[in-house]
């Protein structure tokens, strides 16, 4: 087996993009389109290795954060360009940075691990920021801006009674008809972070 380096990685990543196909919505199906590769358990394969790489090689480093952010958001050519440009900012420019501060990746000298405090409580952050996007991202294409207000003027109504505000959502769901309810409930199944978990 070859050594798998950072360039390594790199490499396989340019070769795999231009394999990205576009699967367009059934008729009559809105919002399930997506990206996908032929071979996805290559693609979570190459994930999972570059993510545990640069995790050692560039220990508490921000982009190592933003690396996996970036990979659990939606396949599409963008993100997959961006996976790739981290990569490539790690290839030229090694130093270590964290929150600001540079710190020396020297093979030779020795690495200073700082602990920063915050981690957790950033990580949960941007875990439910994340949850909250994947979720804005799955009704965007089956509510109008009217049933959006709609459903705001639902949850201010309930004046932060939160069983209120799940009757009321339910009922004004169920108004939309049944059509627009499950295809939202098909878009957060189909989105990739969810997708995972059912096969």
């Amino acid at each position: 087996m070859a050594d798998i380096t950072l360039e390594s990685l790199i490499e396989e990543q340019r070769n795999r993009i231009p394999q990205l196909k576009f699967v367009p919505s059934p008729r009559g199906c809105i919002g399930f389109s997506y990206y996908c590769y032929n071979n996805p358990e290559e693609y979570q394969k190459w994930l999972a290795t570059t993510s545990r790489l640069i995790s050692i090689q560039f220990p508490n480093d921000k982009d190592v954060a933003e690396f996996e952010n970036t990979a659990k958001e939606k396949l599409s050519p963008n993100q997959q360009q961006r996976l790739l440009a981290i990569l490539e900012a790690f290839s030229c420019l090694p130093t270590i940075i964290q929150n600001g501060k540079t710190i020396d990746n020297n093979q030779n000298g020795i690495t200073v691990n700082a602990n920063i405090s915050n981690t957790n409580s950033q990580s949960q952050n941007q875990e439910q920021t994340l949850a909250v996007n994947m979720f804005l991202e799955a009704i965007k294409d089956d509510l109008t801006g009217k049933q959006v207000k709609e459903l705001k003027g639902v949850i201010a109504e309930s004046a932060g009674d939160k069983e209120k505000a799940r009757s009321g959502i339910v009922e004004k769901l169920k108004s939309f008809g049944s059509d627009v309810v499950s295809n939202i409930v098909a878009n957060i199944i189909t989105n990739p972070s969810i997708w995972q978990s059912f096969i």
